[in-house]
């Protein structure tokens, strides 16, 4: 008797098995594409903050921190007792913190059209005099939902 070219039922089986699982973890990733994108504006967020707080200290300048639907402007003040910020800083572009992604954005404490003012002591004011310490968390959205929350304590210099 001659065997006949085909499948076995358990190759056949073991096929569909690895076709399930691939399926099952490829394509959610797939169609999952700004949750990338709100991990990484997320990070970029921090590091705007943190770069601010720095920049603030190092400076011995209040330095601003404006944010937009999608992105974070850094500014610095000019003179040291001024409590405006009306100078780019040397080597951070406007477009260097900005979502890759326009369903991607800020909220919370950097929602669009709210500044976050650092302070040469190295605390976060919601004013340029610093009267006002914040409080709170900013928010990473992606499609309306909050996808990322970040803790920033004013008193303390505190974000993560």
């Amino acid at each position: 008797m001659t065997r006949s070219g085909g499948f076995t039922i358990v190759e056949l089986l073991a096929v569909m098995v690895v076709i399930g699982v691939l399926a099952a973890i490829g394509i959610p990733r797939m169609l999952s594409g700004n949750d990338s994108a709100a991990l990484v504006h997320g990070d970029r967020v921090v590091s705007a903050l943190r770069l601010a707080q720095k920049n603030a200290v190092a400076r011995r300048r209040l330095v601003c921190v404006s944010a937009s639907a999608t992105a974070l402007t850094l500014r610095v003040a000019t003179e040291p007792t001024s409590q405006a910020c009306n100078a780019a800083i040397e080597g951070i572009g406007d477009g260097d913190f900005r979502s890759s992604s326009d369903a991607v954005g800020n909220g919370g404490l950097a929602g669009a059209g709210k500044t976050l003012f650092f302070q040469p002591d190295g605390t976060i004011s919601l004013d340029g005099a610093g009267a006002t310490l914040v409080s709170g968390k900013v928010t990473i959205l992606a499609d309306g939902d909050t996808r990322r929350t970040i803790s920033i304590e004013g008193s303390t210099g505190y974000v993560e």
